[in-house]
């Protein structure tokens, strides 16, 4: 109850069989966990739900690490996450909520009032269940986990109701920001960096994880940047088939030095 750690290690005692059925008990129960913090606001994100309007498996997983007592493998799954949002998109749900009679009189397109790099850029707010919060929608990553007050959205934004305008600077945005991040094309993190980049790489490894635990772990504290070094458990599910996959997130930069060290360690177990 208050050490996962050791339940997850007592795990590797049993059979895999064994340990795959009550390890998908452990997360439908942690689902359901999670449900009730997020209902009461009390969710501190264990499991990393992965969202995006267009989720796709790239080719077949590859096999990193098979287990010699075992021999179940370790596999390497590689996803293309597309998290935009279209103008018209946008537009609709903006429609749909003064239509429903839920809108408010703040909902609608803002214009930041500072550049970035020579561009102001557009959201779409409306206000969400939470009174004088408001939802944003941005067209490069799609709504927003943070919610901002009315008071920093003014702040930040400013009302535009030059439809046209508003388009064209949407749409220009979601074209740019799947091919960049938002620092520019100078950013000297290169294709590694995916802060507000539409269009991204995703790469989670699956199947048999808990005997390669420590080596994962050890390959990515060599990582420079300290969000890097971070295990974090996630789950996708692929638009197309519905397929969910639950595993550790590899940063891209961290890709390299985890397989080359998952080799290393069934170099030792042959």
């Amino acid at each position: 109850m208050h050490d996962v750690g050791r339940f997850l290690n007592c795990l590797l005692g049993l059979p895999p069989d064994i340990q795959n059925r009550l390890f998908e008990l452990f997360v439908s129960i942690l689902d359901v966990l999670i449900q009730n913090a997020r209902i009461e606001r009390k969710l501190d994100s264990g499991i990393v739900d992965m969202k995006a309007n267009i989720i796709e498996l790239q080719g077949s997983p590859k096999t990193v690490h098979v287990d010699q007592m075992s021999g179940a493998s370790t596999v390497l799954f590689t996803f293309t996450l597309d998290r935009g949002i279209t103008w018209e998109s946008a537009s609709t749900m903006l429609d749909e909520k003064k239509k429903d009679g839920l809108g408010s009189a703040s909902d609608g397109f803002y214009e930041s009032k500072r550049e970035w790099l020579g561009r102001r850029h557009f959201v779409l707010a409306f206000e969400s269940s939470a009174s004088g919060m408001f939802k944003i929608v941005r067209p490069a990553v799609g709504e927003s986990v943070r919610e901002m007050s009315l008071a920093e959205l003014k702040n930040k934004y400013r009302r535009f109701s030059l439809l046209e305008k508003t388009r064209c600077g949407w749409e220009d945005e979601y074209e740019v920001s799947s091919k960049q991040c938002m620092h520019g094309p100078n950013c000297k993190l290169g294709n590694f960096c995916t802060v507000g980049r539409r269009i991204r790489e995703v790469n989670v490894l699956g199947g048999l994880i808990l005997p390669v635990w420590g080596t994962i772990e050890k390959a990515l504290s060599k990582q420079a940047r300290l969000s890097h070094r971070r295990l974090r458990v996630v789950r996708l599910e692929t638009t197309a088939d519905n397929q969910r996959i639950v595993g550790l997130l590899v940063p891209n930069a961290a890709v390299e030095t985890v397989l080359q060290d998952l080799t290393w360690v069934q170099d030792i177990d042959d």
